[in-house]
Parts: structure tokens; C-alpha cells; sequence
């Protein structure tokens, strides 16, 4: 699931196990996997990920809502480009569909404990709400409290399967987290440049998870690599 956490007047993603409430794994994740159509029934929709928070004063009596950046990504094999599908989000009554510029969603709420744990319906939908086509889809999300209020989050990434290979799906994974998340940006700073350079050739030779790019457990010429064929990537 997504875990909501705010920090310093902002709020951020971080992944979580499933339960009520669940286990935090990482504070800081903006990409989220997951798969279309595992209910026969409903062969181009999912209910993952959740989204929770944790109780605490933070998020007591909390309302959050979210966005959609940006249009529905399709991985081609080598990147992600727009999509001709569209993605809608329902909860309750509210509904919600992407569209090719930023869209704002709905709100939702916390209970009096701040515990969160909400499951939206996602239904892929192809050109002009046709079947989808096989394939991984990536959808934009950014969230905001309103109550209190927190400015909005990073963007996060939920790359949904369709049918398609899970080699496939875990290279655009990678690619998701890397680009779409500026994951390839080591610093920080905004463009991959000589500092990410430095990161890289520091850690050489070692298991540094800073200078490890590609996540392999050591720090290598493949690392190298990835950091120089992304010079000059800037992040969005």
C-alpha cells in the first residue's frame, strides 16, 4: 500500500504493509506496482494499491485529497510515452478520470484516530472507452492534505500490469523509478550531472545504496554507465 506521511508541513509517500494499520517498509518510495484484471470479473481493474496513515496527531481527524499530474503513460519497451487509455479512480460516490493535462480528484478522510486505510477502484479504459490494450500503464498521483493542511507530495507512480510479461513489468518499474521518480538524480539537486558522477565513483566497488543506481548490490561500471547515458536528464 501507500503510506501517506506527513513531515514538516508536506506530505509524503512511502510504502507499507497491508493491514489496519500496516507496517511502514520505506518512508520515502514514489513508485508502486501493480497488476490489472486479477478478478476474472473485472479483467481490466484493480482495488492496489491502498492508501493508509498511521494514528497520531498528524493525521487526526484528517481529509487528504490527490491529483493527477498528467496524462496515463504506456511503456513502449524502452520508455514511457503518452497513452491513448485512460485511467479512472472511484471511491463511494466520488469518481475521477486522467486526461491529458492535470485533472484534481476527491477528497477523503481519516478517522478521529488518523488511521487511514482506503481502497480506490482503478479501471483502465482504452481509446474512446474501448478495451484496453495488453500492456504497463503508468499513472501519475500527488496528495495534499486539507485538513490539516500539508502541501502536496512529489509524484508518485502506480505502474499497472495488463497481461503483459512480469519481466516487462518490473523493467518499466525500474525505468519508473529511476526517471519518472529522478531516481537516476543521486544528489538530489535537480539534473544528473559531475556531482551524481562523484556519488557513483565514491562508492565504487562497494555496496553504498547511494552510489548503487541500478540495485544490484555492488557498485560498478554498469552504475557507471546508467549515470552517463543520463547526463544532463533533468527532473520534472
Amino acid at each position: 500500500d501507500i503510506w501517506l506521511r506527513p513531515e514538516g508541513g508536506q506530505l509524503f509517500t512511502g510504502s507499507i504493509t497491508e493491514g489496519t494499520p500496516g507496517d511502514p517498509i520505506l518512508p520515502n518510495e514514489r513508485v508502486f506496482g501493480a497488476e490489472l484484471g486479477e478478478d476474472p470479473e473485472f479483467p481490466f481493474a484493480a482495488t492496489e494499491p491502498g492508501f493508509q496513515s498511521l494514528p497520531g496527531r498528524d493525521t487526526a481527524n484528517g481529509i487528504f485529497s490527490f491529483a493527477i499530474p498528467g496524462p496515463l503513460l504506456r511503456w513502449t519497451g524502452t520508455q514511457f510515452v503518452a497513452s491513448d487509455s485512460i485511467m479512472t479512480l472511484v471511491f463511494g460516490p466520488a469518481s475521477v478520470e486522467s486526461a491529458d493535462g492535470p485533472v484534481q480528484g476527491f477528497s477523503f478522510a481519516t478517522q478521529p484516530s488518523g488511521l487511514l486505510h482506503d481502497h480506490f477502484d482503478f479501471t483502465l479504459k482504452g481509446q474512446g472507452k474501448s478495451d484496453p490494450s495488453v500492456g504497463v500503464y503508468a499513472l501519475p498521483i500527488s496528495f495534499e492534505g486539507v485538513t490539516p493542511v500539508y502541501l502536496a507530495s512529489p509524484t508518485a507512480w502506480i505502474v499497472f500490469n495488463l497481461g503483459e510479461d512480469e519481466v516487462v513489468h518490473d523493467d518499466a518499474i525500474r525505468h519508473a523509478e529511476l526517471y519518472l521518480a529522478c531516481g537516476i538524480d543521486r544528489t538530489g539537486d535537480g539534473t544528473v550531472n559531475a556531482k551524481d558522477l562523484a556519488v557513483v565513483l565514491g562508492a565504487w566497488g562497494t555496496n553504498e545504496s547511494v552510489g548503487d543506481v541500478n540495485e544490484d548490490g555492488v557498485v560498478d561500471g554498469t552504475d557507471l554507465a546508467i549515470v552517463l547515458g543520463a547526463w544532463g536528464f533533468t527532473c520534472e
